[in-house]
This record gives structure tokens, sequence and C-alpha cells, in this order.
């Protein structure tokens, strides 16, 4: 065998491969990291909007006609059937507490869910407003 040969062992070989290959790994996993990601800002983005969707129908209300009280809609329509929406309307005072008189003041808070990931920890958002008698 002759010591002036070039070229590259079997050892060198094997080591780019596998420095390659990790390399490559560490790309792939970028895009299910990504794609996760965005999936979850679009549920976001739809919860937002179904919360203010429930808002809006409430402010089309009179003052009057919008009744104290917790209303839970466990599955929406479709294409909305993972999420469930919790509306509660309740009287509150000039400080924002709970009162048992209506004094022209409701406070409004839509909760909407929708299932994560993790079964114990499902993901929510929540809208405040309030209502003033005219």
């Amino acid at each position: 065998m002759r010591k002036n040969e070039t070229g590259f062992t079997l050892i060198e070989v094997l080591f780019t491969l596998s420095f390659l290959f990790l390399g490559l790994l560490t790309v792939l996993q970028v895009f299910p990291t990504a794609f996760n990601l965005e999936r979850s800002n679009q549920l976001t983005s739809q919860a937002a909007l179904l919360a203010q969707e429930k808002m809006e129908t409430i402010y089309d209300q009179s003052y009057i006609t919008i009744d104290e009280g917790n209303v839970f809609e466990a599955s929406l329509s479709a294409p909305f059937s993972s999420f469930s929406r919790r509306t509660i309307v309740s009287l509150v005072d000039g400080d924002l507490l709970p009162s048992a008189t209506d004094v022209g003041l409701k406070k409004i808070e839509i909760i909407v869910a929708w299932p994560s990931l993790l079964p114990w920890m499902p993901k929510q958002i929540q809208i405040n407003s309030l209502i003033v008698s005219k």
C-alpha cells in the first residue's frame, strides 16, 4: 500500500455523513413545531372571533332584555364544534363589585375554550365588557 494516496478514509466518510444527518434532523424538527404553533394561533384567533361574535349579539340587545345568569354552550355549531363558550352576565356596582340590585351596570364575561394537545389543560380566551343602561 502506498502512503501518498489521496482520498478519504472510511472513518472520515462515516463521520461526515453522521454530522450531515444530525444537521438534517435538527432542521426537520423545526417543521412540526412551526405547524403546531400555526395551528395554535389559528385556534386562538377563531376563539377570539367567537367571543367577539357573542359580545356583539349581546350589544345588539337593549339593556333590559339582557338577562343576568350563566349560560354554557358545550359545543358550538360546525365548523366550531371543538369550541365551548360560557357567557356570564352579572349586576355590578360603580366599583365593579357584584351587586344584588340593578344600578344600571351589567358585567359581561365571555369565555371560549377549546382542547389543547394536553387534555388536562384546555386553552381558553376571555373577554369582558360593561353594559350601561341608557
